[in-house]
């Protein structure tokens, strides 16, 4: 009798180390993937800064207050991700000069960072900031 309940003192004891064990696991898995998928975010993110940038799309659309190229672009870019674009006046950022989106894309709160990037336009400093998160499926 002694060794019966010793034997069931040890199978509980094994349950519950696994059941920790896989709860641990778990939230290291999901806190992983989570963090690989934002900073793969804000990589893209800063890659589609830099060329919007270099290829002078953000100076047209300060000088010509126009976004057409911008928009073309954004739309371009894969399915999966979703894209805002503001452009402000350094010395007066209460508001954008210039607000584009990707098509197709609604807000989703869940996972969506901002990069800023600086840019200089005839005598004024601009900057831009892109937010960024991936698209909800239906």
């Amino acid at each position: 009798m002694k060794g019966f309940i010793i034997s069931i003192d040890a199978v509980i004891a094994l349950i519950i180390s696994f059941a920790l064990l896989v709860a641990i696991s778990g939230n290291f898995a999901e806190s992983k993937f989570s963090s690989l998928n934002e900073t793969k975010l804000a990589l893209i993110s800063e890659d589609v800064l830099t060329v919007l940038e270099k290829s002078g799309k953000f100076e047209e659309a300060v000088k010509e207050n126009k976004n057409k190229e911008i928009s073309k672009y954004l739309n371009k870019t894969t399915k999966n991700l979703c894209f805002e674009l503001n452009i402000y006046d350094y010395d007066n950022n209460s508001s954008a000069l210039n607000t584009t989106s990707k098509k197709g894309c609604k807000k989703n709160a869940l996972t969506e960072i901002s990069t800023k990037r600086s840019f200089f336009y005839g005598e004024k400093f601009y900057w831009a900031e892109l937010k960024a998160w991936f698209k909800v499926k239906k």
